[in-house]
């Protein structure tokens, strides 16, 4: 016969949802270095390279608190082919890790700090979910994340209305609807209803397979130009649902709790 324990787990293995698609889950679990180097036919680099883009201590760092051009950015591809003017109705989200060392910097009138991370199509230069940092709206010494669907500039980004603090490790997502090209970006979110902002710039798909890059980069025009900062990125998930990139506790795990608090009940009577 079976224990009460067992019947319960064994309702909830028939009641739980199958898994979304994982599509990339990355560590940074690599020598320090220069990561298309230490991660070879893995990390690839698209773009500049005069100064590398480094992994350290297992996080890949972005070193952008400056103006100075060349630096390093590179992409990894997603284990399925998506290609977002074909597969509209697929949802993508990501999530990752992040901390800030140094602040995002301007420079003229420009205000809205510049983006390190974005999906990539393979047709050059089609970058979506442009995610970056400035300190626009923020108290002095603070910053604040932002969110553009296709185009980074002043009047395109959306921040997230949260001032953030240096030498903190916050939790970042984002969700890339293809069926509208939104973005919709959180910070430290529990759950797919937690607060969040959503980008509204106007977008166009190009055909294309994507990939999930990292930017050392600026924005705007000499010199009105924003960067987005010193920073580490850790723990990068790709998928298909949110519970694929910022786990929840599932009905599995509550049963199992829900177990082991009947059979404490039942030895203690």
């Amino acid at each position: 016969m079976k224990s009460g324990l067992a019947v319960l787990l064994a309702a909830g293995a028939m009641s739980l949802p199958l898994q979304a698609e994982v599509l990339l889950q990355e560590s940074f679990s690599y020598p320090d270095g220069q990561l298309s180097q230490v991660a070879t036919n893995v990390w690839v680099t698209h773009s500049g390279g005069e100064r590398p883009l480094n992994v350290s201590s297992g996080a890949a760092v972005i070193n952008q608190a400056n103006f100075v051009g060349g630096g390093e950015d590179v992409n990894r591809a997603l284990s399925s082919g998506i290609d977002p003017s074909t597969n509209n109705p697929t949802q993508l989200y990501a999530a990752f890790l992040v901390n800030f060392s140094s602040l995002p910097v301007n420079e003229g009138t420009y205000t809205s700090g510049s983006y390190f991370a974005h999906f990539k199509s393979s047709t050059i230069n089609e970058f979506y979910s442009r995610i970056g940092a400035n300190t626009e709206g923020a108290a002095p010494e603070k910053f604040r994340l932002a969110i553009a669907n296709e185009t980074w500039t002043q009047s395109a980004t959306i921040e997230y209305p949260e001032d953030l603090d240096l030498g903190v490790t916050y939790e970042v997502a984002v969700r890339l609807n293809l069926a509208t090209g939104q973005t919709t970006l959180w910070v430290n979110p529990v759950d797919e209803s937690s607060r969040s902002v959503t980008a509204s710039d106007p977008f166009s798909f190009s055909s294309g397979t994507l990939s999930f890059a990292l930017r050392q980069g600026t924005s705007g025009v000499n010199p009105n130009r924003g960067a987005p900062g010193v920073l580490s990125v850790d723990n990068l998930r790709v998928g298909t649902s949110f519970i694929d990139v910022i786990p929840e506790p599932s009905t599995f795990s509550l049963l199992l709790l829900g177990g082991a608090a009947l059979l404490a009940r039942r030895r203690r009577a």
